[in-house]
């Protein structure tokens, strides 16, 4: 896919996923070792009332259903690239907690694209992507950044 074949408003659906508490402290004490993420007495008397997970894990599994959804795409048009290099996200916010039994509905929507004059061969492509939960309520979104190869010019 070209940087001239991307929509704007496009909504990708990512998929679903269930935290358990079992892997949110897990991977919180690798990755986040904050005492509500892991200690589930100190989280208690935390500010969060419970265990919640990391922030940092709810923008990782984003990131595991991106890849997927994304290999899918490309594998069912015949393609072998499934995305762009990213130079970093904007925005991110962590709106509410995620706790264990949760279950996070996540999506990507294309909303801007621009044209790179100092790489005219590359384009930039930013997309709105949220984590919503079962009421509907956002719990995280960000707006992710990639490159994609524009077009050759013949």
């Amino acid at each position: 896919m070209w940087w001239e074949d991307i929509e704007l408003g496009v909504t990708t659906q990512l998929g679903a996923y269930t935290f358990t508490e079992a892997e949110m402290v897990r991977f919180s004490r690798a990755y986040d070792p904050q005492p509500f993420h892991i200690d589930p007495e100190a989280a208690k008397a935390s500010f969060y009332g419970g265990i919640i997970a990391s922030g940092w894990h709810v923008a990782s599994v984003w990131m595991k259903l991106m890849i997927a959804s994304s290999q899918k795409r490309a594998a069912e048009a015949g393609e072998r690239r499934t995305g762009g290099v990213s130079p970093g996200f904007l925005n991110l916010r962590w709106i509410k907690p995620t706790r264990p039994g949760m279950t996070l509905h996540y999506d990507s929507t294309t909303h801007e694209k621009i044209a790179l004059k100092s790489r005219p061969d590359l384009g930039l492509v930013r997309s709105l992507n949220m984590a919503v939960d079962d009421n509907g309520e956002t719990v995280m979104s960000f707006t992710g950044q990639g490159f994609w190869p524009r077009r050759p010019k013949e």
